[in-house]
């Protein structure tokens, strides 16, 4: 038998530069996070894409999902998406032209997350395609469309959550982060520079 002991700890992750945080300006004051339809204990990862109404001083998550496999109408399939996505049960998901309203989904596999469709979204789906939360099943509107982003990383808690949000931010990865943001979003975001 060796000498010594053995850890079974996981290091921490390496946190990589989503973007130049030089160029990062806040906005000013907290903002009261809305977490209707989110998990209560989680964390909502720094640099979510944010609703935030400027004049009541609110904030409400923009849910996003990126598709992990190419989805294919009628299939009859589940659609795929990358893990630690905000989705929910009853959600309405859309692209703009098509949507559909969940009805399950499996976190079961380590790779993504299986959603399962009320009815058949409609439109074949290619992977890497951000769909948006939207206000009904046709998918045609977005519930809400991102004018922020989250500074940091915050933990959803009952009863009143305040955060801070970005306004301005630079050289942004889109791939090192941890929410996609919706083309929309990006529209809305005149003072954001994505490397795309």
């Amino acid at each position: 038998m060796s000498a010594g002991f053995k850890y079974n700890i996981e290091p921490e992750p390496s946190i990589e530069e989503r973007y130049d945080i030089s160029t990062s300006v806040r906005r000013r004051g907290p903002y009261k996070l809305d977490t209707t339809n989110l998990v209560t204990g989680s964390f909502l990862p720094s640099f979510t894409p944010i609703a935030a109404d400027l004049v009541k001083k609110t904030a409400q998550v923009a849910i996003r999902v990126e598709v992990y496999e190419k989805f294919t109408t009628g299939s009859n399939t589940p659609l795929k998406i990358k893990k630690n996505s905000l989705a929910y049960v009853g959600m309405h998901l859309g692209n703009g032209s098509h949507g559909a309203t969940i009805n399950s989904i499996d976190k079961s596999n380590k790779a993504f997350d299986k959603l399962t469709l009320a009815a058949d979204f409609g439109e074949t789906v290619e992977a890497g395609t951000v769909l948006y939360e939207a206000t009904a099943v046709s998918g045609t509107t977005p519930k809400v469309v991102a004018n922020s982003a989250l500074y940091g990383r915050v933990q959803v808690e009952e009863g009143i959550v305040l955060v801070a949000l970005l306004m301005r931010a630079f050289e942004i990865e889109p791939t090192k982060l941890a929410m996609p943001f919706h083309a929309k979003d990006k529209e809305n975001l005149p003072h954001f520079q994505f490397n795309e």
